[in-house]
């Protein structure tokens, strides 16, 4: 991944319908930044990919993952998964880079799909990011949430709404979709905070661009359910 726009003109267009609730995971190729304690990587997602793999036998895949082996494999400095995950947004398109080659995990086939950046390497490596913490996410993608969808928002002091656009089933196996819309009675929220649930009215439309000015961002809550940060105008 060179240049922007060499991403843009080696990326291929993947979509999805009816991806709600859809399995899927992340692995993150890690690097440290030279000269601070800070680090950024590439992200792989199966996000799109199709398969006749049930929930069950995916996650247990992704959990059987070595870090060492694959950072032998595909490089970097250190190695962050993510994941099981389940999907929120009703369908998705999003570009995928290397011309949209699949990259295997194990026995997971990922698409290459964006760069991730954090302040601390060695805690993100650890598996300790810091939650309720805005981070950036670079990615070209765009998530609908269909009218009468139910959303999970969190809600900052400063009034910044984060859309979840999936469920990780990493720290809390039993975090499983349906158990979303309570979810408040079981995070330790930040004081000032907000955890709410809404049934849409319109169709919601939350588009994000590699380089865009602000950057995509997301955080994430001590579960390690993921949000977007909801930008209008």
């Amino acid at each position: 991944m060179a240049t922007s726009q060499d991403k843009e003109e080696q990326s291929v267009l993947v979509s999805s319908d009816n991806a709600r609730g859809k399995h899927h995971a992340e692995v993150l190729i890690m690097n440290r930044d030279a000269d601070g304690p800070g680090g950024s990587g590439h992200y792989y997602n199966s996000l799109g990919v199709d398969d006749d793999v049930s929930d069950k036998d995916f996650d247990a895949r992704f959990r059987a993952l070595d870090p060492e082996k694959l950072r032998k494999e595909h490089g970097g400095d250190g190695v962050r998964f993510n994941g099981p995950r389940r999907f929120l947004a009703d369908r998705f398109e999003g570009q995928a880079f290397d011309g949209g080659k699949l990259s295997m995990f194990g026995p997971l086939p990922m698409y290459l799909y964006g760069t991730f950046v954090v302040p601390d390497f060695d805690a993100f490596i650890a598996g300790k990011q810091t939650p309720y913490r805005e981070t950036v996410s670079k990615r070209t993608t765009t998530w609908f949430f269909e009218a009468g969808s139910e959303v999970y928002e969190l809600v900052s002091p400063e009034e910044i709404v984060f859309v979840m656009q999936s469920a990780s089933l990493r720290v809390d196996p039993d975090n499983t979709v349906d158990k979303l819309p309570t979810l408040d009675e079981r995070l330790a929220l930040p004081e000032g905070w907000t955890y709410r649930t809404r049934t849409l009215e319109n169709e919601l439309v939350m588009p994000a661009i590699y380089d865009s000015d602000p950057p995509n961002t997301i955080v994430l809550d001590e579960l390690e359910n993921n949000y977007q940060r909801l930008r209008t105008g």
